[in-house]
């Protein structure tokens, strides 16, 4: 029932809670703790079994409300212990000297990785020797509080289940006392430890009621880098009566701790995170100049970086930029085998440029995609590797620019970076003939070929059979896609005209009129996808289907006629493949869930849409750029550039959506293999089969003795370690330290960049995803990124605004299509503006107005 500190064995969590067991673990690896023991969960069995039996109980587990928790409190306040319970108190209490004594709580969900119930459970601090029994029923006690059920009942842990482990300590009279990190919160660093300090106890700390020291320290180099001292205006300390009483503080400006005292707090923390393997944060005292650990617990909030990334203390360091989010408009990670498959397909259609591996130039590893900006910029040169990066986003340009590069530099390069420029030469030479012809000879029969080159490269697709070893599948439809890249030298002559009407319209200010010529440009699949969605969300029969069942039903039975049948068919064909996160082969198609179809296309507003107005407005810029034109003496060259120009550059999308087409393909033939495992019960469900990387696959079809469950849960590791991350950081270095972009704001008004451009004013609508809540017609749309997936969305939006993309990027070029005014580069905008908030996009000036 009871734990000395020195106990020797360290039992389980479950038994002494997460800050016992802590206490316990610091204390046999000889770290400074103050001498205590642990009333463990066991010793207050008693206790629950008599709760469990009451009626208020089975109340407060059936509805937890304020009420009902404090009934179970109420009960507890009469509970006695029983004599083992006494004597086992009594005899531990011997055997730790001192008349005053800390009591606290020790949780077995708390203080851990995923759960920290910060400041839920109650501690009692200058607790006399003869009431420290009392004041544990109060701990206790404190573990059927409202809020720590609530929180309970949030995080899925079983209410039925709750329990709570003591420790009581010998109490240290703190002259000073704090809280300290092993990386730094701030920055995510992990060469910085983050301290805070103040005078007397550390709850003025850890409750916020003062603002403390603040020191950074640099521990590679062993040194302080940062000093803020705070107001300490009170401190608390132990009342010589017991308690603890607050009093003033004199020196309230003077430095809590001395220079030499920050780095042995410095040093205390990473002994703790050495011996924990995991960053960990600490509360610490000061008592007659001897430094004390009070508490060692994981940190549950920062970014773990993957070990192939990483660099050890002391080591060049490398800095990454995250393009996931920036070239493809979403922030979740890819599937372990989208993982791989992505990886193959960027470094085919890339004519190899970029090395993939861990330690390569762009890094494709556990559901992300990273380029290794220096060994970039060695491989292909500053120019071509900032091309690379900040092509689809300025604002990480304008974040780098803000970073000293100086610690950045290096010495040493892998074998990784070798052969770049010539495959780049190479890839060149393959995208010339067709670029050549497009731009100088006739691009009408270049877009012929290239739609013929992309027909033919899909049809194969129709031989992918699951008989096939599935690596072999894999490479048959990365050389196809390679294949179609190779042949979108078209593009150039679009872009070739595009230069060329700027150059033709400069120094006047029609920067709108030109942004609209580019508005439903031919060939775009994706301006064609939304066109579809509207004209069958439009269509009679389909306004009159009230529910997705009924629409499925229809489908299924053929029972609709045979014009909406072939418009649905051609879509289901046409664009059947692209879903939210499409380049993820995990991802559902559309396709595959006709319910969700259904409702996205309810979603539609087909009465008040973008999609209705297009016509008009490229249609009046078209003729009000002729006039001008005309009057200049340039109207012929004018509608040359303008035919080529609309006839070509729509087909830039193409590289993307073949390449859909293609994962949505390979989807096919992964469930169907993962079918047959199922089969043979080598798999729980097909779903799984996108656990597994490619060499897991193809050695199960090899080999029926591999173990499946075991390669998934090996897989799965470093998704784990990063489940807790919500919002990856976009630029960050080798030893943790992230970098982000600062919102620009000027005279109230938020600065980014011009994406889409025109005005407009109306109410903000803030979405995380696609379809989380319905888009009105006339409502702006604010959210952190944009793909494909989000076209129905846009088809209502009256302007957008985004913290992460560029002209080039899907969000953008949607925007474009559809003439709605967009401002991208905003960050964190999405936590700032709120929904129905009135606001003014300029998408011209790159500003927003919140009004």
């Amino acid at each position: 029932m009871i734990y000395q500190f020195n106990c020797g064995k360290v039992p389980e969590v479950n038994i002494v809670g997460g800050k016992g067991k802590a206490l316990l673990e610091t204390t046999g690896a000889g770290l400074p703790v103050p001498n205590g023991f642990i009333l463990s969960v066991n010793f207050f069995k008693p206790w629950i079994k008599i709760l469990k039996n009451t009626i208020e109980w089975k109340e407060m587990l059936k509805n937890v409300t304020v009420e009902n928790c404090t009934r179970v409190q109420d009960l507890i306040k009469n509970l006695k212990p029983n004599k083992v319970q006494l004597d086992a108190f009594n005899d531990a209490m011997k055997q730790v000297k001192g008349d005053v004594f800390a009591v606290r709580s020790s949780s077995p969900e708390e203080d851990l990785e995923d759960t920290s119930f910060a400041g839920m459970y109650e501690t009692l601090l200058g607790i006399k020797r003869d009431d420290v029994l009392n004041s544990s029923r109060e701990i206790f006690k404190s573990c059927f509080d409202f809020r720590v059920m609530e929180y309970k009942s949030f995080h899925n842990l079983n209410l039925e289940n709750t329990s709570i482990a003591v420790v009581i300590q010998t109490q240290i009279f703190s002259e000073i006392s704090g809280v300290g990190f092993s990386i730094n919160p701030i920055n995510n660093a992990y060469d910085e430890t983050f301290i805070n300090a103040s005078f007397g106890l550390g709850e003025m700390v850890v409750s916020g009621l003062i603002t403390p020291d603040t020191y950074i320290i640099d521990v590679v180099k062993r040194k302080i880098i940062h000093k803020e001292i705070g107001d300490k205006k009170t401190k608390f300390r132990v009342s010589p009566n017991g308690g603890i009483e607050e009093i003033a503080v004199k020196n309230k400006k003077e430095q809590a701790l001395t220079d030499k005292q920050i780095n042995e707090v410095s040093s205390l923390i990473k002994m703790c995170e050495r011996f924990y393997n995991k960053p960990i944060d600490i509360e610490w005292a000061y008592n007659k100049g001897i430094l004390y650990l009070l508490q060692a617990r994981p940190i549950t909030t920062y970014f773990p970086i993957f070990d192939e990334l990483m660099t050890k203390p002391g080591e060049e360091k490398l800095l990454y930029i995250d393009i996931l989010t920036i070239t493809q408009g979403f922030n979740d990670s890819l599937s372990v085998l989208g993982t791989d498959i992505w990886g193959e397909i960027v470094r085919e259609s890339g004519g190899r440029v970029l090395n993939c591996t861990g330690n390569g130039t762009a890094p494709v590893i556990n559901g992300r995609q990273y380029f290794n900006i220096f060994y970039l910029y060695k491989a292909l040169g500053k120019a071509i590797g900032n091309g690379y990066m900040f092509g689809h986003d300025a604002s990480a340009k304008k974040m780098m620019n803000n970073i000293d590069l100086s610690q950045y530099e290096l010495t040493h390069y892998p074998d990784t970076i070798k052969g770049a420029k010539w495959n780049m030469l190479k890839m060149g030479l393959k995208f010339a003939p067709p670029a050549i012809n497009a731009v100088f000879m006739n691009y009408e029969s270049q877009i012929s070929k290239y739609m013929n080159i992309y027909k033919t490269a899909l049809s194969h697709t129709k031989d992918y059979t699951p008989k096939t070893k599935f690596d072999q599948t894999i490479s048959l439809a990365i050389k196809d896609i390679g294949t179609v890249v190779s042949a979108s030298g078209l593009l150039m002559a679009g872009l070739s005209a595009s230069s060329k009407l700027k150059k033709m319209f400069k120094n006047t200010d029609v920067e709108v009129e030109l942004a609209a010529l580019g508005m439903e440009l031919r060939g775009n699949p994706t301006s064609e996808m939304g066109h579809m969605q509207f004209k069958i969300a439009s269509s009679k029969e389909f306004i009159k289907t009230k529910s997705a069942e009924e629409f499925v039903v229809n489908i299924e039975n053929n029972t609709y006629s045979k014009e909406f049948m072939k418009l649905y068919h051609d879509f289901i064909e046409r664009h059947g493949a692209r879903t939210f996160k499409e380049i993820d082969i995990a991802s559902p198609r559309a396709s595959d869930d006709l319910h969700k179809l259904y409702h996205r296309l309810k979603e539609i507003n087909i009465y008040d849409s973008q999609i209705q107005k297009v016509k008009a407005k490229k249609e009046k810029a078209y003729n009000s750029l002729l006039k001008i034109a005309n009057e200049n003496g340039f109207g012929k060259k004018y509608k040359k550039q303008v035919e080529i120009y609309q006839s070509t550059f729509g087909y830039r999308e193409y590289i993307k959506y073949s390449t859909v087409n293609f994962i949505a393909n390979l989807r096919r033939i992964a469930l169907l293999i993962a079918k047959d495992f199922v089969k043979a019960t080598r798999l729980d469900n097909v779903n799984q089969i996108f656990d597994l990387h490619i060499t897991d696959i193809v050695e199960a079809q090899n080999n029926n003795s591999i173990d499946l469950r075991a390669r998934i849960e090996e897989n799965l590791i470093p998704y784990r370690k990063t489940k807790n991350v919500k919002d990856w950081p976009i630029m960050f270095d080798s030893r943790g330290k992230i970098y982000r972009p600062v919102l620009e704001v000027k005279d109230g008004d938020y600065v980014g960049m011009s994406i889409s451009p025109g005005k407009y004013i109306g109410k903000a609508k803030v979405l995380a995803s696609p379809y989380e809540k319905t888009l009105e017609a006339g409502e702006i749309l604010v959210t952190k990124s944009t793909e494909p997936s989000w076209t129905p969305i846009f088809i209502n939006a009256s302007a957008v605004v985004m913290e992460v993309g560029g002209p080039l990027q899907h969000g953008g070029i949607i925007a474009r299509e559809y003439g709605i005014p967009c401002v991208s580069g905003l960050s964190g905008i999405v936590d700032i503006i709120k929904d129905g908030d009135m606001l003014e996009v300029d998408g011209t000036s790159g500003v927003v107005r919140i009004l």
